[in-house]
């Protein structure tokens, strides 16, 4: 049995690997993370993110409602059609975008450093590249935080197959291949997000369950 001293603990050397981290409770963690250890984080996730640079239609706007009402000017301007999905993914994509900065912004402020990797964890191969341009700058990963999922809600004699799988494949897949991109004997640190829905079960979440038990 080992005992709560002889534990390792993080320090500013140490450099995390996060899965879901720019968003989120998983994001919450890692700032909280920074403030008291200071360490590295890279932040692996799907959002393409140009470094906060955003389009200037959206300079100085917060609201919601604002966003998409500049973002429908954008389009007429551009004598595009007016397409309700392709607007909400505009606006979605930028306000994910604002998230990620503000948790670069605050892990800096809290005395860590950390870097955003954009990589879809059931993607092995893009994962891999992704890690390594970020462990260039950062160091060798020692430390793995699973943090990303996704949902797909729906009874499961409703739901696609297709949809089982995604929601399924992010946890259990994505950790192999979070794994597999980093030397398993340098970590020091696994920490994996797993949900109350594995033990206690949630309506239109089978899947979302089966792969935070496995977790």
């Amino acid at each position: 049995m080992v005992s709560s001293n002889q534990l390792p603990t993080p320090t500013a050397e140490t450099v995390f690997l996060v899965s879901g981290g720019a968003k989120g409770i998983t994001a919450a963690c890692v700032i909280a993370l920074a403030e008291r250890f200071h360490s590295r984080f890279i932040l692996g996730g799907r959002t393409r993110f140009d470094d906060g640079a955003e389009p200037s239609w959206a300079h100085g706007v917060q609201d919601e409602s604002e966003l998409m009402r500049a973002a429908m000017t954008v389009l007429k301007q551009d004598g595009d059609r007016l397409d309700p999905r392709r607007l909400q993914k505009m606006v979605r994509d930028l306000q994910s975008g604002r998230e990620i900065q503000a948790t670069l912004d605050a892990v800096a402020a809290a005395g860590g450093t950390a870097l955003y990797a954009q990589a879809d964890v059931t993607d092995e191969a893009a994962l891999k590249v992704a890690v390594s341009e970020a462990s260039a700058v950062l160091g060798p990963v020692t430390g793995v935080i699973h943090g990303a999922g996704v949902l797909a809600d729906k009874l499961v004699k409703d739901k696609p197959v297709q949809d089982f799988d995604w929601v399924v494949s992010v946890k259990v897949d994505g950790l192999r291949n979070l794994l597999s991109g980093v030397a398993l004997d340098r970590l020091s640190f696994l920490v994996l997000f797993s949900s109350v829905a594995g033990f206690y079960g949630n309506i239109g979440q089978a899947d979302y369950a089966v792969a935070n038990e496995i977790l």
